[in-house]
């Protein structure tokens, strides 16, 4: 079927048609005639040349407003897609990869959003964990299972996990396993098209290992501490702040600013302060989900790349410096930053990937588990559960594997705007002839 990401312009383009249309005719009817008796004796017995010459004045017509259609609807961007396509697509927890992917694909024909929007104008994609859905017609990219588990959460304390079932009401079996043996076993009965949270009191430390109707899922009972410290304002504080709170982090970290210490994190845009730290620099657009001026390095150890393949990370001298805002650019808001920062943190760190994922490493460390291998500073789990990360044969951290939850993208429409200035030219090369070749005969 026929849309346009811009239903605005195509209105004003068929307006633009039928304008020209009606002004030609307006023209002609009102422009003004001069008789000659001595004409009827030269065009007597040549009706049909008339009709031919107010057949071409029609084609000359519908062509120009051809034309005006064309350049009118350029903006409106038409194009073509089984079905009603979404004018909004939400993405929430999803993995950088699948939101450039959506981008990609989807990013010229329907508007990325990564929080709600109370009116949205037109229908609504829905990517990712999102428990609150929107008021219009929506459709959901991420494959259904009948029931999902929104929230999975372990503390040395106990467990808590949050089950969605937009199906009939049913119980929920629960499983718990820790340091090898079976520690809670137990159900929890979810209404129809309801959310419901089970949390249970256990004391827990290591590895645990869940199953809720033989889906199974891996944590790490880690104590938190979260003796971390931020120099920043604003949301990049807000960010810093809640991923410490949450991931029991002890990084230190400075936005706008170089701190003294020793493996401390700092986040800079200005390229001249970069190089009074000795580093070698270059002003450029980072990008993440979005785009932001900043500085990509020439020198320095590379620990992390933009989307477009830019060192924007490096290691030097003992500290970390990156060329770039995490808020700005969006990469705070990725589930890629909860994998980063936590490698940074003085004290034993737990990071979540899924199976598939990339994980790396400011510096060689040890993977024990149910795959050991030294000394990688990247880390591809290919097995879901848990594995240790030791350096000089201290543990500094774990790196928690579940199962991949792919996001299912229908293919992308077939843009048409591309093909437009093609038919323009066709068009106009078509007027042309029609307007000047008879002139062109009757001066020969």
């Amino acid at each position: 079927m026929f849309w346009t990401v811009n239903p605005g312009w195509f209105y004003a383009a068929l307006g633009g048609f039928f304008a020209t249309v009606i002004l030609h005719t307006v023209a002609s009817r009102f422009a003004p005639k001069v008789p000659f008796s001595w004409i009827g004796m030269l065009t007597a017995g040549r009706v049909s040349g008339v009709l031919l010459l107010r057949i071409r004045d029609i084609l000359v017509v519908l062509l120009r407003s051809l034309l005006i259609f064309l350049i009118l609807l350029y903006p409106a961007k038409p194009f073509l897609y089984n079905g009603k396509p979404p004018a909004e697509i939400w993405v929430k927890d999803v993995p950088s990869a699948t939101v450039r992917t959506i981008r990609e694909t989807w990013g010229k024909f329907a508007r990325v959003r990564f929080t709600p929007n109370p009116e949205p104008k037109g229908k609504v994609a829905l990517v990712g964990s999102w428990s609150e859905v929107p008021s219009v017609e929506y459709e959901i990219w991420s494959p259904s299972f009948g029931w999902e588990i929104k929230d999975f959460s372990v503390s040395p304390e106990g467990i808590k996990v949050s089950i969605m079932n937009p199906g009939k009401g049913r119980w929920f079996h629960i499983r718990v396993e820790a340091q090898g043996r079976v520690v809670l076993i137990d159900s929890l009965y979810v209404e129809e098209g309801s959310n419901r949270t089970y949390s249970a009191t256990l004391p827990l430390s290591g590895p645990v290992k869940m199953e809720v109707e033989g889906r199974t899922l891996y944590d790490y009972a880690l104590k938190s501490h979260g003796r971390g410290r931020v120099v920043a304002t604003g949301l990049d504080r807000e960010v810093w702040e809640a991923a410490i709170s949450t991931l029991g982090l002890d990084v230190v970290v400075g936005v706008d600013t170089v701190l003294s210490e020793e493996g401390s994190l700092n986040f800079l845009t200005d390229c001249d302060r970069l190089k009074e730290e000795g580093l070698n620099v270059v002003l450029a657009v980072v990008e993440f989900i979005f785009r932001d001026s900043g500085c990509v390095f020439l020198s320095g150890k590379p620990i992390l790349l933009d989307r477009k393949g830019q060192v924007v990370g490096v290691e030097y001298g003992g500290k970390f410096y990156f060329g770039f805002y995490p808020a700005a650019t969006g990469w705070a808001f990725t589930p890629e930053f909860l994998e980063f920062v936590p490698i940074f943190s003085r004290s034993v760190f737990k990071t979540y990937a899924e199976v598939g994922d990339t994980v790396r490493f400011p510096e060689p460390v040890e993977i024990r588990g149910i795959t050991r291998v030294c000394c990688p500073e990247e880390f591809v789990p290919k097995v879901a559960g848990v594995y240790e990360i030791y350096r000089d044969g201290r543990m500094v951290g774990v790196v928690v594997a579940n199962l991949r939850t792919s996001v299912s993208i229908p293919p992308a429409p077939k843009a048409l705007w591309p093909y437009l200035i093609y038919a323009f030219l066709i068009i106009l090369a078509l007027e042309m002839a029609i307007t000047f070749m008879p002139a062109i005969g009757r001066g020969r």
